[in-house]
């Protein structure tokens, strides 16, 4: 990916180096990045529409798929940790290549997402980004764990980003490649947009009192649509010639990977759709494909 072009800061919160009860180390692994450097108004409608057809979820991603990679390219669920000896200031690590590159593609989404908010006449709030390697605070979500992926926090409107939890990708779920992490992070902030447009109150609402199946069923929805809002900005990624040879590939191939069929067949050798929570791989990879081919967020109609 493309993003030599790009300046500005985009105030990370660097927790790296840092270290809380049970903290965990480790690099990256073999990530390779920097390879050379109206429309709202419409998704919220179809969420209500959704809701108001009687269907009911339970906020974010979680869900029994067995993979100890934890609750990946989904909002936080769970785990426990000491609250009082979670680090939570900022500037722990270095402005290395990997901080740049994490750096420069939130000021790209952002510039995306600010965008769109204004041609639909909607305030449009920045996401924060932390990066973090060890148990860290979050603002309304428990304490954010390595082993959980990346996630975000809807209390604190920040996406939380461990960098080791690539080399587990690559290792476990077999995807590489800088486009595939821009997914990741993409998904991330499909979340916040939806958060900045009440659908996660609108899901958490809906929760109350649903059945499981109910609620694993929004939660799939939601996740698929932060997917097409990730194929929506990647498509604005590639009319500013950022992607290169290679990179639409390795979006979708972690959309394949991380399919919650995908995860169960290779954490467990089974496959049990009542245990979804984020979609499988072919539904991700069709969400992700809607967004990239009409490069617009109002065809991210999941509900």
């Amino acid at each position: 990916m493309r993003l030599d072009d790009v300046e500005g800061d985009a105030g990370i919160e660097d927790r790296r180096g840092q270290r809380g009860a049970g903290g965990l180390g480790g690099g990256l692994g073999g990530m390779k990045i920097g390879k050379g450097g109206g429309i709202m108004g419409i998704v919220i409608a179809l969420v209500i529409a959704f809701v108001g057809r009687g269907a009911l979820s339970g906020g974010g991603g979680g869900g029994g798929t067995g993979i100890d990679v934890g609750d990946i390219l989904g909002q936080m669920g769970g785990g426990q940790a000491n609250v009082a000896s979670a680090p939570t200031d900022a500037g722990g690590g270095a402005k290395d290549a990997q901080y740049e590159f994490v750096n420069d593609l939130a000021i790209v989404l952002e510039d995306y997402w600010s965008t769109q908010f204004s041609s639909s006449n909607q305030n449009f709030t920045k996401a924060g980004i932390v990066l973090f390697d060890a148990p860290t605070s979050t603002g309304g979500c428990g304490v954010g764990q390595p082993e959980f992926g990346p996630f975000y926090c809807p209390g604190d409107s920040k996406i939380y980003i461990d960098l080791t939890f690539y080399e587990k990708l690559e290792n476990q779920l077999g995807f590489s490649g800088d486009f595939a992490f821009a997914y990741v992070m993409a998904h991330e902030y499909g979340h916040h947009i939806q958060n900045l447009l009440g659908i996660n109150a609108q899901v958490t609402e809906a929760s109350r009192g649903a059945s499981q199946e109910e609620a694993n069923d929004l939660s799939v929805r939601t996740e698929l649509q932060a997917d097409c809002f990730a194929g929506a900005w990647a498509k604005s990624a590639y009319d500013d010639e950022r992607l290169e040879a290679g990179d639409f590939d390795e979006a979708i191939n972690a959309a394949r990977a991380v399919g919650d069929d995908a995860i169960q067949r290779k954490s467990t050798g089974q496959v049990n759709p009542e245990a979804w929570t984020h979609g499988s791989s072919a539904d991700r990879q069709k969400w992700f494909r809607t967004g990239f081919d009409s490069g617009n967020p109002s065809s991210c109609d999941t509900f």
